[in-house]
């Protein structure tokens, strides 16, 4: 092929993700565009400046978990006692969505399909972009057999985590998550567990999301996953530019052919089916593309397209993924009762909540303060109401506050308890559990002021409810119960997540 000859293109990982692995461009390693992590909204004006500077996918907390049941004799003391399951991590990345304070890139460095993968000279007349893929897996046996696949998987993924016992069962629906989402593990446990897996039929196809009216749908791509669907959603990549600082003892930077794309974490669109586009049990994968758009004269010739290799394969967090929410912390103040009883004095300002009740839309019943037994449904003229935004806010938190104890008593979720922490503690309730659960009173001789410590140590009518309940709980349990409502005597500061280290362009200096 002369030099004038028209080329191909082909993509590689960027130069420091090789770096950093010990290999070149030439290496198979090397094939695949890199996912790249960041904990601020503006990781853009980070990614432009130093590509380089991302984060490190976490081995804990950026893989897909599951969650199986642990028998109340596998627990440990303390919260642990409370804790009805226990998280199962695969080796499938997972990415967070952006309210968890996480964002991502797709980053690819483009050479020219030639020996020696030169870098191209000129970005002009070239179209980049990336789409993302999914992977469908259906697979048909009997519920036996894929139950004891599933056992067998999670045994040998809590072994690897230094944990052993018993396995729970986990949900049929959820088998074809646990048995191919890790992917990384799936060559050895094929192995293992051969005799098993041959009874189980696997049918497994990548799919291209193609935009439709307001929704869209996956389509299959076939034998030819490493083509562009007709009408497959395009996502845009920009070109990096090179930086002076790269080398600091060379005036000119070194000319590479980066590309970056952002990765969609969520979305909000929808198939003709009404099932949403990006959930938190598919897999999913990205790949990027190059087109060479025709010269001028030449429209009517095809734009040939090269496509990468996938990305990683990664699973997406669901919005309330516990590992996610902890990442961010939202902050309420209740209004102050005090301010508003004294603006109440003064004349009603413009601002509030405006509710208008439509006609044969206003509800009717009796306010005396208990639950209606009847009311009735009428208006004939619509019924406009101004309610202060404060007063919305004090009302919700006073049906949060009289609900939570309820639904921790009626199904009996004590780990909910887990999640609710209050500075300062209520130090006389603390002091009267441990007194009752030493075995020294019980809870039905508790008096009208321990209640009430109660109400405010877990909610309104909790001492009741506890007094009520008495006889349900054995004396270990409820002295580990102590832990969980009072608190740590400290809140451990958050690690933050640690940056990926620095390397040396090996172009610096001529190289």
């Amino acid at each position: 092929m002369s030099p004038a000859e028209p080329h191909g293109f082909v993509f590689r990982a960027p130069w420091y993700v090789c770096a950093r692995g010990g290999y070149d461009r030439f290496d198979p390693r090397a094939a695949f565009p890199a996912l790249q992590k960041y904990d601020v909204p503006e990781f853009v004006a980070r990614l432009v400046a130093d590509p380089r500077d991302s984060l490190r996918f976490d081995p804990a907390e950026d893989v897909w978990s599951y969650n199986v049941p642990v028998a109340l004799a596998d627990r440990g003391p303390g919260r642990a006692r409370f804790a009805t399951h226990q998280v199962v991590r695969t080796q499938l990345r997972k990415l967070y969505q952006p309210s968890h304070q996480r964002f991502y890139a797709v980053v690819a460095e483009l050479f020219c399909e030639r020996p020696g993968l030169p870098r191209p000279q000129s970005a002009d007349g070239l179209e980049v972009g990336l789409v993302m893929r999914r992977r469908q897996v259906d697979m048909s046996a009997r519920p036996k057999v894929l139950r004891d696949l599933t056992r067998k998987l999670t045994a040998e993924l809590l072994a690897a985590q230094g944990r052993s016992g018993p396995v729970g069962n986990v949900f049929m629906s959820e088998t074809e998550d646990v048995l191919w989402a890790d992917l990384a593990y799936r060559e050895h446990f094929e192995q293992a567990n051969a005799s098993l897996l041959d009874q189980v039929v696997v049918k497994e196809q990548v799919q291209g999301w193609v935009p439709e009216g307001t929704g869209g749908s996956w389509r299959s791509t076939g034998s030819a996953d490493d083509e562009l669907l007709d009408g497959e959603e395009e996502l845009p990549m920009w070109q990096l530019p090179s930086r002076s600082g790269d080398c600091d003892d060379d005036p000119v930077p070194p000319q590479r052919s980066l590309w970056f794309g952002l990765v969609p974490a969520s979305s909000g669109d929808h198939d003709d089916t009404g099932a949403r586009k990006l959930d938190d049990h598919s897999v999913y994968e990205l790949r990027t593309f190059v087109r060479r758009v025709p010269q001028p004269g030449h429209e009517h010739c095809p734009r040939a397209t090269w496509l990468s290799e996938p990305t990683e394969p990664f699973r997406l967090a669901s919005f309330y993924d516990p590992e996610g929410t902890k990442n961010r912390r939202i902050s309420i103040t209740l209004p102050d009762l005090r301010a508003l009883a004294a603006r109440a004095a003064g004349p009603s300002g413009p601002g509030g909540v405006a509710v208008t009740n439509p006609p044969g839309s206003q509800l009717s019943f009796p306010q005396n303060g208990e639950i209606p037994k009847s009311g009735s449904v009428g208006g004939t003229t619509p019924s406009i109401c101004t309610f202060a935004l404060e007063l919305f806010m004090i009302v919700a938190f006073f049906l949060f506050s009289l609900f939570l104890p309820i639904v921790v008593f009626v199904f009996q979720l004590w780990w909910l308890l887990a999640l609710r922490f209050c500075l300062p503690p209520s130090v006389q309730a603390v002091l009267a559990l441990k007194a009752f659960f030493t075995g020294s009173k019980t809870l039905a001789q508790m008096s009208n002021v321990e209640r009430l410590s109660f109400d405010a140590l877990l909610g309104q009518g909790a001492g009741e409810r506890l007094k009520a309940a008495s006889g349900q709980f054995a004396a270990s349990d409820l002295d580990d119960f102590v832990e969980v409502v009072a608190g740590p005597a400290t809140t451990p500061a958050p690690v933050p997540p640690q940056p990926e280290p620095h390397v040396k362009d090996p172009l610096c200096g001529g190289g």
